[in-house]
């Protein structure tokens, strides 16, 4: 539920219930404290406690944020990887004929295109537009190997079959990576863990007769926000956080300039 959810309404979301959680915690332990027996205990020992709480969620963040950032910087070096192995396949198209090279270009640069395209679509229309550069792929392979087969077989069909083939693997890596999400129960637990954070907090700041509500919503909000980013770049549409398709675009210009 949480991953399919708006970013802003993560965000007011998860600051709502983390507020309620405070003062939660406040009011359970007025709740308990009639049925304490009355001393007063060293406040040190809920400072360690708390310490090991929010260090724990702070590692859980961490290591959150660290698979989302990753997974991010991943789905980037995919486009450089697909723009230069377009480059490299639309170069050694030169060791053709200007005949057969003719065949194969323009079916190369509407694939070029149609991947572009698949790359660029927030709409909600990806599996089709990733069909139609599959089926392109397909095309040109096909063109490809019969111009190949009416050539004398040399070293230039190595350079180009070592040259084409990569183009359809890093199209499906690409696919994987956008498909790939953090694992809903991590992000229900890190959710989860938050919430108990804040009881735990109100609790703990109930015991010494104040509340810092100013302080703990600065805080709350700033929790909020960090958690709604580490979905955001979880998500490769659709988020505010998108990886930048400038160097497949310019590859796309250069083989249609």
């Amino acid at each position: 539920m949480i991953e399919g959810a708006p970013l802003w309404l993560v965000i007011i979301g998860m600051f709502a219930v983390m507020a309620a959680a405070y003062e939660g915690g406040i009011r359970l332990h007025h709740a308990i404290r009639p049925f304490a027996d009355g001393k007063r205990n060293d406040s040190s020992d809920e400072s360690h406690i708390m310490a090991a709480v929010f260090g724990l969620m702070a590692l859980l963040l961490a290591f959150a944020f660290g698979l989302a950032l990753n997974r991010y910087e991943e789905r980037r070096n995919l486009v450089t990887s697909e723009a230069s192995t377009i480059s490299t396949f639309a170069s050694r198209l030169a060791l053709l004929p200007q005949t057969e090279r003719e065949k194969v270009r323009p079916l190369l640069v509407e694939y070029a295109r149609a991947r572009l395209a698949a790359s660029l679509d927030v709409s909600g229309d990806l599996n089709a537009k990733s069909h139609n550069a599959d089926l392109l792929h397909d095309r040109l392979e096909a063109q490809l190997y019969a111009v190949l087969a009416a050539l004398p077989a040399d070293a230039r069909t190595t350079l180009l079959i070592q040259a084409f083939d990569p183009l359809g693997d890093v199209a499906t890596e690409r696919q994987a990576a956008g498909a790939a999400r953090l694992p809903g129960p991590v992000v229900d637990l890190l959710a989860f863990y938050c919430v108990i954070s804040s009881l735990m907090l109100g609790y703990a700041v109930a015991a010494t007769n104040s509340r810092h509500r100013t302080t703990a919503t600065i805080f709350f909000a700033l929790l909020a926000f960090a958690f709604a980013m580490i979905l955001d770049l979880d998500r490769p549409r659709g988020g505010l956080i998108v990886v930048p398709q400038d160097v497949l675009e310019q590859t796309v210009g250069r083989l249609t300039g």
